[in-house]
């Protein structure tokens, strides 16, 4: 991994923002030329520093039902338990987890009645898995794709619509 330096954090922050900002504006926020943000960008995508993914909105599609599955698996059942999970559509985060549960399933549905029929005809059909433990999510306050390392957080720079008022 290539050294992060304040430069290159104060991108991933801009960007972890709005990954659509240009890097003209991204430019000036940070007082550098927009070649020196391009060559930057591309650097940190070529060594899987950042990767730029299209994050979809689940509500967006009427997936407004989110839940947290926790599975208790058979003994020696995680590789096929996880292989059909994997294979479920409904499944948008799947986590090998330690203590009592041996899997973390997040998954996404448009009311409750999919998620019981996921939960009835298809989790609990899944050979292998034992037990599962369903929480509701009401509302998800941060989301995975919206993460930084501390140490990026550290440094952050002012919020971008803070800096754009003062000019």
């Amino acid at each position: 991994m290539s050294k992060i330096d304040p430069l290159n954090k104060a991108i991933i922050i801009l960007l972890n923002r709005d990954a659509r900002m240009p890097s003209s504006q991204i430019a000036r926020q940070l007082g550098v030329s927009e070649r020196t943000v391009h060559h930057r960008v591309k650097r940190l995508i070529e060594s899987g520093i950042i990767q730029p993914v299209g994050a979809v909105n689940p509500a967006a599609f009427g997936y407004t039902l989110a839940v947290d599955i926790f599975c208790e698996l058979e003994l020696g059942m995680q590789t096929q338990v996880v292989e059909a999970i994997l294979a479920m559509p409904q499944v948008s985060y799947l986590a090998i987890s330690t203590g009592d549960q041996d899997i973390s399933v997040q998954a996404l549905f448009k009311n409750s009645d999919e998620m019981h029929e996921f939960i009835t005809r298809h989790l609990h059909q899944v050979p292998g898995i034992r037990r599962t433990r369903t929480v509701l999510i009401p509302r998800i306050l941060k989301d995975t794709y919206q993460w930084l390392p501390p140490e990026i957080v550290q440094d952050r720079p002012p919020d971008s619509s803070a800096s754009q008022e003062s000019r």
